[in-house]
């Protein structure tokens, strides 16, 4: 049955800005219990050449041309501190790695395009009723990925299913929907209910048993595994890590690279469905390595995948890349092999598994990026058309 709707990705072109701004959490403002662990961190790791706490201007001054830092027990104990410990980080790749395994292994079924689409739209206004904000909504889609994947999806049924998915999460964030009535549900999801109806298909509206019964359904579905780190949990992780690393002097660069980071995971999670291949940790983790090659601070070489060519691997880059503006170190190079080691200290990601994940995540940036390209045409070719006519 054909269904069109607004493609994903002009949604994302369209409200990049906003969700950015309110999804990115304040990783980098180490609050007050922390500042021990802030200055331990400060003391054993190369930081602002600036005095005090005036900020250094440029990233060539922010960090030092030595060798690459050691991470000394002072540097753990800071990351555990700010609940970022290399156990947790290793925990986080076991779970990363079994759900890959698992996604490897199960025959993936495919959600029609223009179907999730919708189904995400009307999750992120069912998140914003539950939560107040978006900052489940990395999670949320993760879910849904997942649970489509592993059943073939009743449409009939999909706005409850994107109610009982939101209400998950909501949960699991313990921002659970504080005296939302039942009909607020249904106002919400009722687009994608009005949606499938103008198909043919007959969706009952939500009711509160309903939705219970599809929440145990999704849930036995995933066998309640549902805490499996999304890209936005892994996203905090290297970064809060990288910045005990870094130091005060080089903060605010990072935040620019957070924020284009979780704009441009927005597009390829819009753009496409979770799988064995990318993975939510592969994407963060590699769109972090573009985005610091887009931000100067890492040479575009020392990313290339061992089975490209440079001009391939450029190429790529290029590709995936909106300003498609040729990247540019600003480093000299033992500050930018210093910046590459702390990378690697922070992720936990040797160089040949940064590469790998900068390719894949190269790729799928690359295929959002003319999805989007070619749904704005569409659009301004209907607009003019319709201009003509009248």
């Amino acid at each position: 049955m054909a269904l069109e709707m607004q493609a994903p990705e002009v949604l994302f072109v369209e409200q990049t800005q906003s969700t950015v701004q309110e999804e990115t959490p304040a990783v980098f403002e180490v609050p007050a219990a922390e500042e021990e662990s802030k200055a331990v961190a400060d003391q054993a790791l190369p930081k602002s050449d600036a005095a005090g706490s005036e900020r250094v201007e440029s990233d060539a001054s922010a960090v030092k041309a030595s060798k690459p830092p050691a991470v000394m027990e002072a540097i753990e104990d800071a990351w555990l501190r700010c609940g970022v410990s290399t156990q947790l980080l290793e925990q986080q790749r076991e779970q990363e790695g079994r759900l890959q395994s698992m996604l490897l292994h199960q025959v993936q079924r495919q959600i029609q395009t223009v179907v999730r689409g919708a189904a995400l739209r009307c999750m992120s206004r069912l998140l914003h009723l539950a939560t107040g904000g978006q900052n489940g909504w990395c999670k949320t889609v993760l879910l849904f990925d997942r649970y489509c994947g592993e059943v073939e999806i009743a449409l009939d049924l999909l706005p409850m299913t994107c109610v009982a998915i939101v209400r998950i999460v909501s949960k699991m964030e313990q921002k659970a929907y504080p005296g939302v009535p039942e009909s607020c549900w249904n106002v919400c999801a009722d687009e994608l209910r009005v949606w499938l109806m103008s198909a043919g298909y007959q969706v009952p509206e939500a009711t509160e048993e309903l939705i219970l019964e599809q929440e145990m359904a999704v849930l036995r579905v995933l066998q309640w595994h549902t805490t499996q780190p999304c890209a936005q949990q892994w996203s905090l992780t290297f970064f809060t890590r990288f910045a005990l690393l870094a130091g005060p002097g080089f903060q605010r660069s990072l935040q620019e690279v957070e924020m284009k980071l979780l704009a441009l995971a927005r597009a390829v999670i819009m753009c496409q469905q979770a799988s064995a291949m990318l993975t939510h940790g592969t994407l963060a983790l590699g769109l972090l390595c573009v985005c610091m090659v887009e931000a100067g601070l890492l040479p575009l070489e020392e990313l290339q995948p061992e089975d490209f060519t440079a001009e391939e691997w450029r190429n790529l880059y290029m590709e995936s890349q909106p300003s498609g503006m040729a990247p540019m170190c600003r480093l000299t190079a033992p500050q930018w092999a210093q910046i590459l080691e702390m990378l690697t200290l922070s992720t936990g990601a040797a160089p040949p598994e940064l590469k790998a994940s900068a390719r894949r995540a190269g790729e799928a940036l690359g295929m959002a990026l003319r999805g989007i390209r070619q749904a704005q045409q569409q659009m301004q070719a209907r607009s003019g058309a319709e201009q003509h006519s009248i």
